[in-house]
């Protein structure tokens, strides 16, 4: 273990606050090109007489879309490797040095039959 500060948890530190003028004004890009392509939608439902609040609910339908699920699926692809395919991995390469093992042996007593 290192002896130094505690560094605090990444997710805590990520505030707006925190954050540098370039990544302030990238956030705020990003959030002017979501509001940009989903233009069409939110003015059909200002049109529907829905309101702010449904447009609340589609931007974060959408950044739950776009953000979540790619993590969710990031985080379920590194458990079935954690529980089916590493120790497939571990198994098999034992196997491929066990069988190399038990190959030398056989060749040594080949050689000694001779």
């Amino acid at each position: 273990m290192l002896w130094g500060p505690v560094r605090p948890p990444a997710g805590r530190s990520m505030r707006w606050r925190n954050l540098t003028w370039p990544q302030r004004g990238i956030l705020c890009a990003f959030a002017l090109l979501a509001i940009f392509l989903l233009r069409p939608l939110l003015a059909a439902s200002l049109d529907e007489s829905l309101g702010i609040a449904l447009i609340a609910v589609y931007l974060s339908a959408y950044l739950f879309a776009i953000v979540a699920l790619p993590l969710m699926a990031f985080a379920l692809i590194k458990f079935a490797y954690s529980v089916f395919f590493r120790p497939y991995l571990r198994a098999w390469h034992i196997n491929r040095i066990r069988n190399a093992r038990h190959l030398k042996e056989v060749m040594r007593r080949g050689q000694k039959e001779e």
